[in-house]
């Protein structure tokens, strides 16, 4: 007998009669067996009385004549899951809700025995020649002249436009909550075959000793142990002095795989975010997903053979009972309510292009850059540092993520796309080793590139 999704397809063999006959249990096996059974935590019942609303929509054939259209508009969507991974993010959700969960693309693992070796763009140049820095000068250069942008030693004619200033606190009031500081993410976690901590401890000595520093005088060894992976953002904050190695599954838009992260390396961490995602996030453990359909939402950059990975991934080791997959362009269109449009994806790091006509994505009209967000966060560091701007800090975002999450934070805040020069003045921090989280306040300039 082989068995495909939901359908049993048989061979025709007959079964004997005496094994259809149904073991009866006498009511003492009940109770010893129902003794057995532990207890099911409170989250746990929650689950499972969902899972049992789940259960009634496939197994009661009446239930959706029975119940009133406001009831179904609500349901509508409840047991289907949408991922769209991407190079820095993946977006996952159900699909009746209005915004998704986005996580970033990425896992830390425990190293045990090895050198430590974080996991770096390869398509990126990170140490530029004497000669790329000239041709990146002429090309500021360039670009200012054209955006009209002045240098720090020229002034306006006659002073007739004078240098535009941004708030102390940002271009808008409400930008000062986006630009706040981080911590150092915490790494151990409480040994599983341990018990409560000791009555003589509190909760407030309990949460002072998880917050020490972790270098040899932290945490005691026998009741505390290191977290075998990290994923989203904490992994992104996890100091460079710990025992840690980052992935980034995808780069670029495609497998990051080359000699030190081969494809199953790639493809076990894309498992073990997604399947953190759905416990985490959407609360959904893995003996309740044949209960739910997914929805494969890609971009116009991955290739067959990347697809099929992703999608044995969702099927095989997600347990979900269907899937399908969309481009994320015409996902685009069709969300907006368009059959006819011209989508333009400006990623974290790929920018992508692509025309859709009467529901069809055309393939000659699909052209994609390997550039985006980040590297425009990068760039507004090397435009600082080229007005002299940016602190004298050690920011470092190719080799510390953290520093990487506060310029996408400053970029997002005050970096404006218009004519003319823009300055404003935000707080800018460092991330050091062994130190507190410095505050610089600083003059940004030419914000508008």
């Amino acid at each position: 007998m082989e068995a495909f999704g939901n359908i049993v397809i048989g061979i025709g063999k007959e079964i004997p009669k005496d094994q259809t006959k149904t073991k009866l249990t006498s009511e003492s096996d009940l109770k010893a067996k129902a003794l057995r059974r532990p207890r099911r935590s409170e989250g746990e019942g929650k689950a499972k009385a969902i899972s049992r609303s789940r259960r009634r929509l496939f197994d009661d054939g009446d239930y959706l004549k029975s119940i009133v259209p406001s009831q179904l508009i609500a349901e509508r969507g409840s047991n289907l899951v949408v991922i769209n991974p991407g190079s820095a993010h993946v977006r996952v959700g159900f699909a009746h809700q209005n915004v998704p969960y986005n996580v970033p693309h990425c896992i830390a693992r425990l190293v045990k025995g090895e050198q430590k070796k974080a996991v770096h763009d390869q398509n990126l140049n990170t140490q530029a020649t004497p000669a790329q820095q000239m041709e990146r000068e002429k090309a500021y250069d360039m670009i200012a002249s054209l955006l009209k942008i002045q240098l720090l030693n020229e002034e306006a004619p006659n002073n007739s436009f004078p240098r535009k200033m941004g708030r102390v606190d940002g271009y808008a009031p409400q930008q000062n909550r986006n630009n706040p500081h981080f911590s150092w993410a915490d790494v151990m976690e409480k040994k599983s075959n341990l018990s409560t901590l000791r009555d003589s401890k509190t909760t407030e000595a309990y949460s002072l000793e998880l917050s020490k520093p972790l270098n040899g005088e932290g945490p005691d060894s026998d009741e505390f142990k290191f977290k075998e992976f990290i994923c989203g953002e904490e992994a992104l904050r996890i100091s460079p002095s710990e025992p840690y190695r980052l992935s980034r599954p995808i780069r670029r838009g495609h497998f990051n795989i080359f000699q030190e992260y081969s494809l199953q390396q790639v493809l076990a961490d894309l498992c073990t975010i997604w399947d953190w995602i759905l416990v985490d996030k959407l609360h959904i453990p893995p003996e309740d997903r044949n209960l739910y359909s997914a929805v494969l939402v890609v971009p116009e950059t991955f290739d067959n053979r990347e697809i099929k990975e992703m999608l044995s991934i969702v099927l095989r080791d997600l347990r979900f009972s269907t899937a399908v997959v969309h481009q994320e362009g015409l996902a685009a269109a069709f969300g907006n309510g368009l059959s006819t449009a011209c989508v333009v994806n400006i990623g974290a790091q790929v920018t992508s292009i692509v025309c859709i006509e009467d529901g069809v994505a055309l393939p000659s009209t699909i052209i994609t850059m390997p550039y985006g967000g980040e590297d425009i966060s990068r760039c507004l560091l090397w435009v600082q540092c080229h007005h002299h701007a940016w602190p004298s800090i050690n920011t470092t975002p190719t080799t510390k993520p953290i520093d990487m999450v506060m310029l996408n934070k400053i970029k997002e805040s005050f970096c404006q796309i218009r004519e003319g020069e823009f300055d404003a003045v935000a707080i800018v921090h460092s991330y050091e080793e062994d130190k507190p989280v410095g505050s610089h306040k600083t003059r940004l300039s030419a914000l508008n590139v």
